[in-house]
């Protein structure tokens, strides 16, 4: 996540001095990296985690998968690292040969309320055909 909004993301700001000058872009440099996995052929699953957290009750939390930063508009942007391990063994075993690539955080769950597996979530999302459009995001890349 924060793969479209690089100018302003802090994580571009590494490795810069307060001059901005200096080595730094990382999201820019990751986005041409991930670019260059897609057009190389390979079948592959990008996950873009929103902010790694170790909550208290790692499953009261829904995963929630979207392309594009759309869930930056989120007032929460993280997600368990057990979930983002989850997604990953699940992606191994759900893609079903789809290449894909996606933002992931989690929603706290309400009283009762129980998420859908990995597994469940990830199929949902593969099957309504969504993957990150590698051609937004700033000029020159």
């Amino acid at each position: 996540m924060g793969g479209l909004d690089q100018g302003n993301n802090f994580l571009n700001q590494i490795g810069k001095d307060k001059n901005g000058e200096g080595h730094g872009d990382i999201l820019i440099w990751k986005r041409k990296a991930e670019r260059y996995l897609c057009l190389s052929g390979l079948q592959y699953t990008i996950l873009h985690p929103g902010g790694l957290v170790d909550p208290p009750e790692p499953n009261k939390m829904e995963l929630v998968l979207d392309v594009d930063d759309k869930l930056m508009q989120n007032e929460k942007k993280s997600i368990a690292r057990t979930d983002v391990a989850k997604l990953c063994i699940a992606a191994l075993t759900e893609s079903g040969g789809k290449s894909v690539s996606f933002d992931c955080i989690g929603r706290q769950l309400e009283g009762e309320e129980s998420a859908k597996s990995a597994e469940e979530t990830l199929k949902a999302f593969l099957n309504e055909g969504k993957t990150c459009d590698y051609t937004l995001g700033p000029k020159g890349m």
